[in-house]
């Protein structure tokens, strides 16, 4: 996983990773750290971000912090009726502004609460403190912002994560019982397999690059090569940079339509 957090919100329409269908090209997030610079941005001259949620802050409160695997946590604070689509993401405030990091929601539209998804990076800035944050403690949060949010419920949906990506798959499932969905998951070890149960009556495909406790080990673009995805699927990319770059090409190979692919950019894998 990412040995870098991800960087402070985008402006509410920004149109960066997962922005609205069009032409798949790289470019530069000028404002971002140099670790953070590339990723897979869509051209287009639409917005979704006419119909988004206004973006509101508040001191939420911290309802749960729990571990759920030996690096990752799972936040869980105060919605305070908060709207949000499921995609979208929450900004975590540090105690400075260069602390401020952004997460997807990973909680469904219709829960009580909010949740997120965060591995505890000790070089980071905002991780080391909201690991030691206690239940019932106070935190200032922005939401919701962000474009990875689903454009047409009625296709089959392919969601290919790797790490921590799955929170915005997670938000999907939860908000949408009735998706038909396929989840492609890549991690290292069995343990980051994060929401696993939740994913089980789905077809759901765990892909293991460093363990071979579930029989199949190898990472989630080489399992993609010999998989036969439904046909007509909107493809939902979210995790490693490169990743995204892999699944083009192999997507490509497929014929799949540049205009079907979404991503959400989360970190370098050389970073992890």
């Amino acid at each position: 996983m990412a040995s870098l957090e991800p960087p402070a919100l985008r402006a509410p329409g920004e149109l960066g990773a997962g922005g609205a269908p069009g032409a798949l090209r790289p470019s530069i997030a000028a404002n971002h750290s140099s670790a953070y610079t590339a990723r897979m941005d869509f051209e287009t001259s639409t917005s979704l971000a006419h119909t988004a949620p206004l973006l509101r802050r508040w001191n939420a409160r911290i309802l749960g912090n729990r571990p759920i695997s030996p690096t990752a946590y799972e936040m869980t604070i105060s919605r305070e009726g908060t709207p949000f689509g499921a995609g979208q993401l929450i900004t975590l405030h540090g105690r400075e502004l260069y602390e401020d990091r952004n997460y997807t929601i990973a909680s469904g539209e219709h829960d009580d609460f909010l949740q997120v998804l965060y591995r505890v990076i000790p070089s980071g800035v905002l991780t080391p403190q909201l690991v030691k944050m206690p239940v019932g403690a106070d935190i200032a949060v922005s939401a919701p912002c962000g474009e990875f949010v689903l454009r047409d419920r009625n296709r089959p949906i392919v969601f290919i994560a790797t790490g921590t990506g799955i929170a915005p798959c997670r938000a999907y499932s939860r908000t949408h019982p009735d998706l038909n969905l396929t989840v492609l998951h890549g991690v290292r070890t069995m343990e980051d397999l994060f929401y696993r149960d939740e994913f089980a009556r789905r077809p759901y495909h765990p892909c293991l690059s460093a363990d071979d406790r579930l029989g199949l080990k190898g990472r989630v673009t080489d399992f993609s090569k010999n998989f036969t995805f439904p046909e007509g699927a909107h493809f939902y990319l979210c995790g490693a940079n490169e990743m995204f770059y892999e699944m083009r090409d192999i997507l490509r190979d497929k014929g799949v339509p540049q205009s079907d692919i979404f991503t959400e950019a989360y970190y370098y894998s050389y970073e992890s």
